[in-house]
C-alpha cells in the first residue's frame, strides 16, 4: 500500500460544438485508462500516447488516431471494442477501464476536428484538509544515538524520546494550519548524524528543522514535591542498606527518589518501599558505552566475514587442489609418453627420404628412356611416398601434442599454485585481521565491563534530588556541584551540568520541565527540546511530485532526496544542507519514481530503489552506475547497507527481502516468508540483523542469511515503518491505525503514542 495525496480536480465535458484541446478535455481520461501503459517508459506494442504527434506516429500497428477520421483511428476502434480490438484490456495491472460513452465522443470530435495538439498548461494542485480519520505513519526516523524517534501522521511530525517515553514536540511550520509540518503527507523523514537537524519530505517540498536546546530564562519555581515522611526514610534506608542524604516524593505521592551516602539514586514504590531503578551513570559513559557496544557488534562482524572468507578459500583451495592434481598427473603421463612419440619420428623421416630417393631414381629413369613399366613403378613409389610423408607428420605432430600437453599442464601448475599462493596470503591476511578484531573486540568487552563496575561503585555523593512535575525525569545535586537528569523510565542520563564548586543543595523543578538547582550558584538543565523551521526548500519545478525519501550523508553535510514522475521518470536530487542550494540532480536515474535511498558508510555511493523493480548503486562524485542489481518482482520499497558496507539489503513489495553480497555485486540470498508487500528494512547497529515492517500486521528481525531472529506478530493494523535503536535494545514501529509502538529487544511492548 502506497500513500496518495488528497488532489481536488475539476472535471469539465465540453460542449460538442466548441472547439476541443487536447491537454485540457481529452488527456484527463487518457492518463488514467491508456497512458499508464502507452508511455515513454512503459510504450507497450512500441505505442506511446502522451502527445498527439506521438499517435500519429503511432506504433506496430500504424498510426493510433488519422485527423479528421475518428472512426478509422485505431484508438476509438480499440475504445469501442470494434474489429477483435479491446482497449483497455480487461483484468489489467494498470487498473484502468473502459471509456465512458461520453469519453469516447469527447475524442472522436477532438480527432474529427483534426486531433489539435496544445500547450501542456501547469495546474495548481489544490490540497484539501485531512480528515480527522486520516493519520497514518508513512515514515519513522531514529536519532544515530537512539535518543529520538519522529514520526509522521498526516501532513504533522511528532517526536518522543525514547528514554523518558513521552511526547516531547510536535514540529510545526508556523505558516501551516493546526500545527501542521507540511501541507501534504508527510512522506519521508531523516535526522542528521549528530542530531541536530531532521528533514522530512512531502508533496513537492523538503524542510529542514533545527534542533533548539536553548536554556529558559526564567528562575527557579517553587517545588512541587512533597516532603517525604523521616518514618518513610527509615524505611528507604533499611531497605536500600545506606545512609539517606537526601530525598523528595513525586507530586503524585507515588514514587520516593533518595540520593544515598554510596553515591547512588534511587526511585521507590512509595507504598510497599520496593525499588523501582536505580540511576547512575552520566551522559558521558552511557555515550561511552553506545561506543564500546558498537565496536564490540562491529568487530563481532568483523571476524565473521573473515571467517567467511576463509572458509570460502579454504573451499576454493580443495577445488584447486584437485585440478593440481589432474595437472601433475597429466604431466608424468605425457612425460611417459613423450619419449615413446619422439622415438618413432626418426623411423617415419627415414622412411620418407628413402621414399624421395626412389622417387627421384625412378623419375630419372624415366626421363632417360620413356618405358611404360618404370611409369608404373614411378607412381608406386610417389604413393609411398605421399604415405611416408603423413605418417612423419603423424609422428611429428603427435610429438607436438604431447608437447603442448606437458606445457599447459605447467602452466596450468604455475597458475594454480600461484593461486594457492595468494589465497595462502589473503588467509593470512584474513586471520590477521581477526586477531587484530579480536583484540579490539577484547579490550572494548573489557572496558566495557569495568566502566559498568564502575558505576556500581559509590562516587560523589548526591546532596539534592528531585522529580519533575511529571515524575517523568528525576535529577540530582551532587556534591562536587554537578547536576544530573535521568528519565525515570529507563535509567537514561539524559543531561548535566557542573559547577566550580559544590555550593547548590536544593532543587526546584518548573513545569517547562526545567531543573534549577540553587544556594551560592544557580545551573538550570532539562528543558524540552524542540525542533524549528531551519529551510523550505520548494522552488518550482525542482520536485515533480512527492518526496519519498530524504537521507543525511554520513558526514550530515550532504542531503538526498529522491522522487519522480509515477510511471515515468525516478529523480534525485542533492543538497548542501548548510545553503540548501543543490549540488546535483539526477534526472531520470530510475523509469519509474525513487522510493528509497541510503548512503554507504564511507558517503562514497548510493544506493536508490524505485517502482522499476529495480536497485541501482552509483558513485556519487561520478554519478557512474557501479551496481544494477535485479531481483524484486514488484516496486523496491526500502533500502540499506550494513555498518561494513559489504551487504546491501533491499525491500520489495512483493512481499521479499533480498541481500546483496556488495563486494563481488551479487544476490546473497532472498529471504521470504511475509504474506504482504514489505514497507521497510533499517539494519540494527554494527550487526547483521534487520528489522522490518510489512503489511502482514508483522514486525520482523532477521539476519542477512535469511534466519528469523524475532517476530512480533498479531498487530492491529498495517506496518508502514519500522527502526530500532543502534544497540538493538528498543525496537520503534508505526502503521495505518497511527499508534507509534515501542518494544524492547525481546518484544514486549513499552509504550503505544497515540496522535492525541
Amino acid at each position: 500500500m502506497f500513500p496518495r495525496l488528497l488532489i481536488a480536480f475539476a472535471v469539465v465535458v465540453p460542449a460538442l460544438a466548441e472547439e476541443l484541446e487536447f491537454y485540457r478535455d481529452v488527456y484527463p481520461f487518457l492518463k488514467g485508462n491508456c497512458i499508464s501503459c502507452h508511455n515513454k517508459t512503459t510504450t507497450k506494442a512500441d505505442l506511446n500516447m502522451e502527445t498527439p504527434e506521438l499517435m500519429i506516429k503511432g506504433g506496430e500497428g500504424g498510426p493510433s488516431l488519422i485527423p479528421g477520421k475518428s472512426l478509422e483511428s485505431l484508438i476509438v476502434q480499440a475504445s469501442l471494442h470494434s474489429n477483435d480490438m479491446e482497449m483497455p484490456p480487461a483484468n489489467n495491472k494498470s487498473g484502468a477501464v473502459n471509456l465512458t460513452p461520453e469519453q469516447i465522443a469527447t475524442l472522436k470530435q477532438w480527432i474529427d476536428q483534426g486531433a489539435k495538439s496544445t500547450k501542456l498548461q501547469e495546474r495548481s494542485v489544490v490540497l484539501q484538509a485531512f480528515s480527522a480519520s486520516v493519520d497514518p505513519i508513512y515514515c519513522l526516523a531514529i536519532s544515530k544515538d537512539g535518543r529520538y524517534a519522529a514520526c509522521g501522521r498526516s501532513n504533522r511530525i511528532f517526536v518522543y524520546d525514547l528514554a523518558t517515553r513521552q511526547l516531547v514536540a510536535q514540529v510545526g511550520d508556523p505558516a501551516e494550519k493546526n500545527g501542521a509540518a507540511h501541507r501534504a503527507l508527510v512522506q519521508s523523514l531523516s535526522f542528521s548524524p549528530d542530531g541536530t537537524r531532521l528533514a522530512s519530505g512531502s508533496f513537492r517540498e523538503v524542510k529542514l528543522w533545527k534542533l533548539d536546546l536553548a536554556k529558559p530564562t526564567s528562575n527557579s519555581l517553587k517545588s512541587v514535591s512533597a516532603p517525604v515522611s523521616a518514618d518513610l526514610i527509615k524505611k528507604l534506608a533499611t531497605a536500600g542498606k545506606g545512609v539517606v542524604l537526601s530525598s523528595a516524593m513525586s507530586a503524585d505521592g507515588k514514587q520516593v527518589v533518595t540520593g544515598c551516602d554510596d553515591g547512588s539514586v534511587r526511585v521507590w514504590d512509595a507504598a510497599t518501599v520496593k525499588p523501582i531503578i536505580e540511576l547512575r551513570g552520566s551522559v558521558a559513559t552511557t555515550k561511552k558505552l553506545a561506543e564500546l557496544d558498537w565496536t564490540i557488534a562491529a568487530k563481532t562482524l568483523e571476524q565473521a566475514f573473515q571467517k567467511s572468507e576463509i572458509a570460502r578459500i579454504e573451499a576454493q583451495d580443495k577445488a584447486l587442489d584437485v585440478l593440481l592434481g589432474k595437472a601433475k598427473e597429466a604431466i608424468l603421463t605425457m612425460s611417459k609418453v613423450l619419449p615413446e612419440k619422439q622415438k618413432a619420428v626418426p623411423p617415419t623421416t627415414e622412411a620418407k627420404t628413402a621414399a624421395q630417393k626412389a622417387v627421384e631414381e625412378l623419375a630419372a629413369k624415366l626421363a632417360a628412356a620413356k618405358d611404360a613399366a618404370v611409369e608404373r613403378e614411378l607412381k608406386t613409389a610417389q604413393d609411398k611416398l605421399i604415405t611416408a610423408k603423413m605418417t612423419e607428420v603423424s609422428a611429428l605432430a603427435a610429438v607436438s601434442a604431447a608437447e603442448s600437453n606437458v606445457k599447459d599442464a605447467e602452466d596450468d601448475v604455475k597458475r594454480i599454485t600461484a593461486s594457492k599462493a595468494a589465497n595462502a596470503k589473503a588467509v593470512a591476511a584474513a586471520n590477521a585481521a581477526i586477531t587484530g578484531a579480536k583484540t579490539v573486540q577484547e579490550k572494548a568487552a573489557a572496558d566495557l565491563a569495568a566502566l559498568k563496575l564502575s558505576l556500581t561503585k559509590g562516587g560523589t555523593k548526591p546532596v539534592a534530588v528531585h522529580f519533575s512535575a511529571d515524575a517523568l525525569r528525576v535529577a540530582a545535586m551532587f556534591e562536587d556541584g554537578t547536576l544530573r537528569v535521568w528519565a525515570a523510565a529507563t535509567g537514561t542520563p539524559i543531561e548535566e551540568s557542573s559547577a566550580t564548586a559544590a555550593a547548590s543543595t536544593t532543587i526546584t523543578s518548573s513545569p517547562d520541565g526545567t531543573f534549577v538547582a540553587t544556594k551560592a550558584i544557580t545551573q538550570t538543565v532539562g528543558a524540552l527540546p524542540r525542533w524549528a523551521l531551519e529551510r523550505k526548500i520548494d522552488e518550482k519545478g525542482l520536485f515533480a511530485d512527492r518526496v519519498n525519501a530524504v537521507r543525511f550523508s554520513p558526514d550530515g553535510k550532504t542531503l538526498a532526496t529522491a522522487g519522480g514522475e509515477l510511471s515515468r521518470s525516478g529523480d534525485i536530487i542533492f543538497f548542501d544542507v548548510a545553503s540548501g542550494k543543490p549540488t546535483q540532480t539526477w534526472k531520470e536515474k530510475h523509469s519509474d519514481t525513487v522510493l528509497c535511498l541510503d548512503f554507504s558508510p564511507d558517503g562514497k555511493k548510493l544506493v536508490s530503489g524505485a517502482a522499476d523493480k529495480i536497485v541501482r548503486v552509483t558513485e556519487i562524485a561520478t554519478n557512474k552506475q557501479v551496481n544494477l542489481l535485479e531481483g524484486h518482482t514488484h516496486h523496491v520499497t526500502s533500502v540499506a547497507f550494513r555498518s561494513d558496507g559489504r551487504v546491501l539489503a533491499s525491500a520489495g513489495a512483493e512481499g521479499t527481502v533480498v541481500t546483496w553480497d556488495m563486494i563481488i555485486g551479487e544476490r546473497k540470498k532472498k529471504i521470504e516468508g511475509w504474506s504482504k508487500e514489505v514497507t521497510s528494512l533499517q539494519f540494527i547497529g554494527a550487526t547483521n540483523q534487520i528489522i522490518t515492517s510489512a503489511g502482514d500486521n508483522r514486525v520482523r528481525i532477521v539476519n542477512d542469511e535469511g534466519t528469523e531472529v524475532r517476530n512480533i506478530a498479531d498487530l492491529p493494523d498495517y506496518m508502514q515503518s519500522a527502526v530500532s535503536t543502534p544497540n538493538g535494545t528498543t525496537l520503534v514501529a508505526g502503521g495505518e491505525d497511527s499508534l507509534l509502538r515501542v518494544w524492547d529487544a525481546a518484544g514486549k511492548e513499552l509504550a503505544a503514542f497515540g496522535a492525541k
